[in-house]
């Protein structure tokens, strides 16, 4: 095992904080330490094999598997034999901001968010596998991703190019995984496909009744596995993400705070500013006058 530590940090990767997209092909990938990074990693594994690791897990790779490491998880690569694989470093926010339905989209957060704590937690030992018609499907997409970024910093039409197949790619990749459920994946679509209701209404409050009719579990069970997934509990992440709708709308638009807290499903101005805080570390009024908050 790999006993030397590495912090990748996007401002050596990223053209720009405002274009952070990179495609890197490694054939073959090379033996290498344990490391983490501050954005996101989607991997493509083409040919060949070996072990990925982390700091409390190892696990094969076989060609057609597909992972997410996300920022700040230690990971690396041992026993590699021809391994060759793509790696796609992005922010989240670079296409979350520009296409905010991704996010309503179940395998987005299962492939996302929810198999990449699974995995760190060693609730879930395996990758997404693809067949070899998919990867047919998503490797041309790849590979014209990978020209279009290695062209960039001499041509602006290719960020757009770029970031248009990074799209077209993620949806593509979200649907295979929504389409092709698996023993070991079924708790996590059910998870998904609740996390995905929560994103889709934030103009008001849920009840755990309706996550129970979408999931088709137990409170204890559906608590579990959605703690398991997120870090907290159905309502609590509901909540932070109508706080985070608040903060677009005190971006972008002239919206009183009444208006806000209506619009987020805080019937009760008091009860809305009370969840800001919690939430922001700060008062709604606070967050909106100073705009040194708004992009860190």
């Amino acid at each position: 095992m790999f006993i030397m530590n590495l912090k990748l940090l996007s401002s050596d990767f990223f053209y720009s904080p405002q274009f952070a997209l990179k495609v890197i092909e490694r054939d073959p990938e090379i033996p290498y330490p344990l490391h983490s990074h501050d954005f996101f990693e989607l991997v493509i594994i083409v040919s060949g094999k070996g072990d990925h690791i982390t700091s409390s897990n190892t696990f094969s790779l076989f060609p057609e598997n597909v992972f997410v490491i996300t920022p700040g998880l230690e990971h690396g690569y041992q026993n590699v034999e021809n391994l060759h694989l793509y790696n796609i470093l992005f922010t989240s926010k670079i296409f979350i901001d520009a296409f905010p339905d991704l996010r309503n989209m179940p395998g987005y957060h299962a492939l996302m968010t929810i198999e990449p704590n699974y995995r760190n937690d060693q609730l879930l030992q395996y990758f997404m596998q693809l067949t070899p018609s998919q990867m047919g499907i998503i490797m041309p997409i790849v590979e014209n991703m990978h020209k279009e970024a290695d062209s960039i910093d001499s041509d602006d039409e290719s960020k757009s190019i770029a970031m248009s197949l990074m799209v077209q790619l993620l949806v593509i990749l979200f649907r295979f995984y929504s389409s092709s459920p698996r023993k070991d994946n079924t708790t996590i679509l059910r998870i998904a496909d609740a996390i995905s209701f929560l994103e889709a209404h934030t103009d008001r409050s849920i009840t755990i009744k309706e996550l129970l009719e979408i999931t088709n579990m137990s409170v204890s069970t559906l608590n579990r596995h959605f703690q398991n997934a997120t870090g907290l509990s159905p309502i609590e992440y509901h909540i932070q993400l109508r706080v985070e709708e608040a903060t677009r709308y005190m971006r972008n638009t002239d919206l009183t705070m009444n208006e806000i807290s209506e619009a987020t499903g805080f019937s009760d101005a008091n009860y809305f500013s009370r969840q800001f805080r919690k939430v922001m570390g700060m008062s709604p009024r606070e967050y909106k006058k100073n705009k040194s908050y708004w992009y860190q």
